[in-house]
Formats: structure tokens, sequence, C-alpha cells
């Protein structure tokens, strides 16, 4: 009758779509899927917009890349002796010597606690006249790798200490320390280091113990 079709022809038309069109109807509840109304947004796009963002944030892995363990880390800053006491004689900055020290340093975060940060300072000192004495300078390079734990309001640690070059005796150093940072941004602190450096030193003939409290401060990341 016209152009209705019978039943069969129905059923071949249908038959005819799902097999050029199968995705049709997967496609149709798919879309009811995502995008049911929730105030205007899908609620499946906005979990995968999130889940995305998330993502990106923790390197593309779905792990927090910050409570990754071990990782790397640094610091770079100055150190200001203030107060040299040795066997022979006790002297103070500005009124015997000034000194200054540069000093970087790699970290390994081994957890959330324990860190192994491996410093290396470089000091430049003036002592001034005194007594007849003519002034002198010298450059004195330490290394001090060290093993701090992090007591969540400061963090404390000891490290060991060696000055190295031309001229140093015999020597080996013992140095506690406290530090107190202060976040700068999410991945920079400034902190204030408060260093007891004990040395014990040798030659042929001599030996002595040296004692030389120091400030140190700058940027760790």
């Amino acid at each position: 009758m016209g152009s209705r079709l019978g039943w069969r022809g129905m059923v071949g038309l249908g038959g005819l779509l799902a097999t050029f069109a199968p995705w049709s109807a997967q496609a149709t509840e798919q879309e009811r899927e995502d995008w049911r109304p929730s105030s205007g947004y899908s609620l499946k796009k906005d979990k995968k917009h999130r889940r995305h963002h998330e993502e990106a944030a923790m390197g593309g892995s779905g792990v927090d890349m910050a409570a990754m363990y071990p990782r790397l880390g640094g610091h770079v800053g100055f150190a200001l002796p203030v107060l040299s006491i040795t066997d022979d004689d006790t002297t103070v900055i500005f009124g015997d010597f000034f000194a200054l020290g540069l000093t970087p340093g790699i970290s390994l975060k081994l957890t959330e606690k324990w860190t192994l940060d491996f410093e290396f300072i470089a000091f430049s000192r003036w002592d001034f006249e005194k007594d007849g004495e003519p002034a002198r300078v010298g450059t004195t390079f330490v290394v001090d790798p060290g093993l701090l734990y992090n007591f969540e309001g400061f963090t404390a640690g000891v490290r060991l200490a060696m000055a190295v070059g031309a001229g140093q005796p015999f020597n080996l150093g013992v140095v506690p320390i406290i530090v107190k940072g202060f976040p700068v941004t999410d991945h920079l602190k400034w902190f204030i280091e408060l260093d007891l450096p004990l040395f014990f030193t040798g030659a042929p003939g001599d030996s002595g113990i040296s004692f030389g409290p120091q400030i140190q401060t700058g940027i760790a990341f």
C-alpha cells in the first residue's frame, strides 16, 4: 500500500542500519551517560577533566611525585663565622677578622624525615693586623656531608667535615647543625642555620682543636 513497508521490509531495513551503523545504539547510550546535566555541566566530563589535571600534576603516572623517595634537592647560601676559638687564641668577626663562605649543596631526600646532604663550603678569610703581625688572607675549601632529620618545626643533624687544599694540616671536623626553614613558594624555602663546627687538627709534633660557630642562610629547593 503506497510507500508503507511491510513487516518484512522493516526488519530488513533495521538489519541494514544495524549492519552499517552498529555504533548508533551504543553512541546514543554513551551520550546519555556522558551528558547527564548537573547544573549545566556533565558529571562525567567534570570527573575526566579533574582526573586529567590530577594526572598532569603527578607526572602523568597517577603517582604523587612529591611523595616519591628518594628524590633530589639542594641549597645555596652564605656562611658567616662569628667566632674562632683555638688552643692559641680567641678571635671575633669584625674585631679580629672577616670571613665569608659560599655554601652550595646537593640533597638526597631518603624519606619524609631523613635527608643526606652533600655540602661544600669555600671560605675566604681576612685576618686583620694585630700586635705587630701583618694582615693575612687565605681561602679554604671544606667538604662536609651530613645526615639530617626533619622534626617538623625544624631540622637538625650532624656533618663530618674536612678542610682540603695546600697547607692544610691533617684535620677532621664534627658539625652539629640546627636549621629553620620558611616557605617562599611551593618548592623553595628560605632557611637560617646554626653550625657548631669542632675541628681536630694534627701535624708532626703538633696537634690542636678549634671551635668556630657560624650562621648560614640561603635558599633550599
